[in-house]
């Protein structure tokens, strides 16, 4: 089990950074949108949005294979993100707090728009709001990730 839990949190760490590298990409290109207003930029930006949703659930899939072995097939993407805000007594405490859900949920929406759509422009105001929680995320996601590998250094005590 031991040797499960440091495989588990190199692979956090690991893809911690890679978020962190995304996150500025994001940040970026959508300062390149607002100051000049190129529509292209803005598409960048909502690319890496789209990144970073799914480098949070490439996580969320790895813990949820080492702690509970399932993963729902029926609205799974949905389903995974909420399992990740359950204190699971006996197995693990949540890995994300109400508020980083929140944010993840909105992120999740938008990525299943931008992969979907088809001949259909990115709304400016809306995505202005997806930009602004993506910056929220940021934090959050990164503190509640703090906690976790918390709980995952102390089983690797054990």
């Amino acid at each position: 089990m031991k040797e499960k839990i440091l495989i588990l949190k190199s692979e956090i760490l690991k893809d911690q950074e890679r978020l962190d590298n995304l996150f500025k990409k994001s940040e970026k290109a959508y300062d390149g949108f607002s100051g000049t207003g190129d529509y292209s930029k803005l598409v960048e930006s909502a690319f890496y949005v789209n990144q970073i949703y799914s480098g949070c659930e490439r996580i969320f899939k790895n813990i949820a294979k080492s702690f509970e072995n399932n993963i729902e097939q029926d609205l799974w993407h949905k389903s995974l993100l909420d399992r990740m805000a359950l204190d699971i007594k006996g197995i693990r405490p949540n890995v994300v707090s109400e508020k980083t859900l929140e944010y993840l949920d909105e992120l999740r929406a938008f990525r299943h728009f931008f992969r979907h759509a088809y001949d259909t422009d990115i709304d400016k105001e809306k995505f202005r709001i997806i930009a602004h929680k993506t910056n929220l995320l940021r934090s959050s996601f990164k503190k509640d990730l703090k906690k976790f590998l918390g709980f995952l250094d102390e089983l690797i005590k054990a």
